[in-house]
């Protein structure tokens, strides 16, 4: 494919005409379409559904009157494109952009300067519903299937509903941002949303290659025991194998459902793994001496150890500190209410631990805190610092 329109003709907005981007001079000729727009809404497409190795498979941008689709798969540099995404002129307009930015980020070296993120923006507003769909409905009456959300996106040619769904998700998101950029203003609500972008597009991607004791994250796996789990871990070192052999997630070689019967009846031979329920005969043909030596290592080996504690364990607070926290969340449940808030939105409950283990007597103590947000302080130190005061001793 080259870089061409798609074949409707329509005028109205929701049948435009889109770009499909795959050669180097389309790409150039969007770089010079974009260098004149100050809003541009953009999202991605990604494989993880499908591949262990996941990859960004679409990016779709729209500016007012245009909409551009990429083929990152067949141009894998974008490098000519990193410097619009830096222009502090220039904002970005995404749903639920955290995902995004940390695969563009991770694939192509993409930094935003500026964003505006339409499911925060939601949030601080009280929307009940933030998904992209609900919000086309309420603000544009549209009505957007999620047929097409776990699509195999690596796969070309896609088809004409496939593309028409890509560039709905970005079509509308500059007049959805006019819209909630407005509620914000009139709820005084801008700034908050503003430093919030600004730690959306901080993101990094964050997650870790496979580990064998990785198998703690296994729903069940605490509950079998020591030397069940022991099996468990060697099972789930197999699986892992399998699945960057073949570049298919995890779930999809064999479930945890399956991995748990496994670890619990220990078949010692491929014959008695056919009597384990999920065990399918091209399974067992394709790896079934691999789960056996799997589940007579595990049978051998060391009992497994207790689970490593969870990340960013907090010491168990002194009576103070918990007095101050159970008020602060009491206050945060009756001002999310007459905010009409969710209380996780008005302020997490990491940013009340960190005021109530800080105890500080005023707003700029508060403000030099790490791990809090400035606006929360700003909007709302002086009530903590009052109830936190009225907390018993």
């Amino acid at each position: 494919m080259t870089s061409k329109k798609s074949e409707s003709s329509s005028t109205n907005p929701a049948d435009r005409p889109h770009t499909w981007i795959d050669t180097r001079e389309g790409l150039d000729h969007l770089v010079r379409d974009l260098s004149a727009e100050g809003l541009i809404s953009i999202d991605t497409e990604s494989d993880s559904f499908h591949h262990y190795q996941e990859r960004v498979c679409l990016i779709q941008i729209s500016t007012q009157l245009s909409d551009y689709i990429i083929d990152p798969l067949i141009l894998t540099d974008l490098s000519s494109m990193v410097p619009l995404f830096a222009d502090p002129s220039r904002e970005w307009i995404m749903n639920g952009a955290d995902y995004d930015i940390v695969c563009l980020k991770r694939d192509f070296g993409i930094h935003f300067s500026r964003i505006f993120d339409t499911v925060v923006a939601a949030q601080l507003l009280g929307y009940q519903a933030t998904g992209l769909a609900a919000m086309l409905d309420r603000h544009f009456g549209l009505k957007v299937s999620k047929t097409f959300q776990r699509d195999e996106w690596f796969r070309r040619p896609l088809t004409e509903d496939q593309l028409k769904y890509a560039v709905t998700d970005t079509r509308y998101l500059i007049p959805l941002r006019a819209i909630l950029k407005d509620e914000l203003e009139k709820a005084g609500r801008l700034e908050w949303a503003e430093e919030e972008f600004v730690l959306v597009s901080r993101r990094e991607w964050t997650r870790v290659p496979f580990l064998p004791d990785d198998f703690w994250k296994i729903r069940g796996a605490r509950e079998l025991t020591p030397r069940d789990q022991a099996v468990l871990r060697e099972l789930a070192v197999v699986r892992d194998h399998y699945a960057r052999e073949s570049n298919r997630p995890p779930f999809k070689i064999i479930s945890d459902a399956v991995l748990l019967a496994l670890a619990k009846t220990k078949p010692r031979t491929t014959l008695a793994l056919k009597t384990v329920r999920g065990i399918s005969p091209l399974m067992i043909r394709r790896m079934g001496d691999d789960l056996v030596a799997a589940v007579t290592r595990g049978m051998h080996g060391e009992e497994s150890a207790p689970p490593p504690p969870p990340k960013h364990t907090r010491r168990r607070p002194d009576p103070g500190t918990s007095r101050r926290l159970e008020a602060l969340k009491v206050w945060r449940t009756q001002k999310a209410a007459e905010l009409h808030l969710d209380p996780g939105v008005l302020s997490p409950v990491t940013h009340l631990q960190t005021a109530a283990g800080a105890n500080p007597k005023s707003v700029e103590e508060l403000l030099v805190l790490p791990d809090l947000s400035r606006w929360r302080a700003r909007e709302f130190g002086s009530e903590w610092i009052k109830v936190m005061a009225k907390a018993k001793e």
